[in-house]
């Protein structure tokens, strides 16, 4: 019989890395790119992962130029503070929520006891609150140089977040989200009740080897 859902144009566009070897209880990481990349980025770790890992890398929805996306708009204030387009991030997460539940898990029947979300910079923000936000259904996140995003966030009680497993990591050299800003993000997590691995490299705003091996060891043996 013909799946109906993937006749039909989805919410988000996405690409998708099916196992070649599937295992039992193989993993499901769904990917989400940085600010101004697009759904190629994070996906190129794909070649590298496990062959039994269901791979996916959703594009965020708001089109910035040629092959670039956000999943929510940045300026600056009268002060020239940075700040987040609120009404933007709220719909991506309401909006990525839907499609993951709705459609993703449809067409690919996962389990959400085997689902991890994988993020980079914005995309680490917006997994943050994927599973704070909705608890019930992402206990498990890899957050790459990116940061709590409180604006958008609502925590529940601290017993929602007993079964959740993060891998954090951060560059102490990070140009554009100072390390700072990553170890109040872990003290925040520590606080929600939420267990946690929060790693610092000798590294920029990015994922070096160092970096990649200790995600993908983490991966393994959670």
């Amino acid at each position: 019989m013909v799946n109906l859902l993937l006749m039909v144009k989805p919410s988000f566009e996405y690409i998708s890395r099916t196992p070649s070897l599937v295992k039992e209880n193989s993993k499901v990481i769904i990917m989400f790119h940085g600010y101004g990349s697009n759904k190629e980025d994070l996906f190129s770790f794909s070649d590298y992962l496990d062959p039994s890992y269901l791979v996916i890398s959703v594009q965020a929805p708001y089109k910035m130029d040629y092959n670039s996306y956000c999943w929510w708009s940045l300026d600056f204030d009268t002060n020239m503070s940075l700040k987040m387009d609120i009404k933007q991030a709220i719909n991506s997460l309401n909006n990525l929520n839907n499609f993951i539940i709705n459609e993703l898990q449809k067409i690919y029947n996962f389990s959400h006891e085997q689902l991890y979300l994988c993020g980079f910079s914005q995309g680490c923000m917006i997994a943050y609150a994927l599973s704070i936000n909705f608890p019930g259904s992402y206990k498990k996140v890899v957050g790459l140089s990116g940061k709590m995003p409180k604006e958008i966030i609502n925590v529940k009680n601290i017993s929602d977040y007993k079964q959740h497993v993060f891998f954090c990591s951060h560059g102490i050299l990070d140009q554009v989200i100072p390390i700072e800003i990553g170890r109040e993000s872990s003290e925040l997590l520590t606080k929600y009740g939420i267990s946690h691995n929060f790693v610092e490299f000798q590294s920029t705003h990015g994922i070096s080897q160092e970096n990649f091996d200790k995600m993908t060891s983490w991966l393994e043996n959670h």
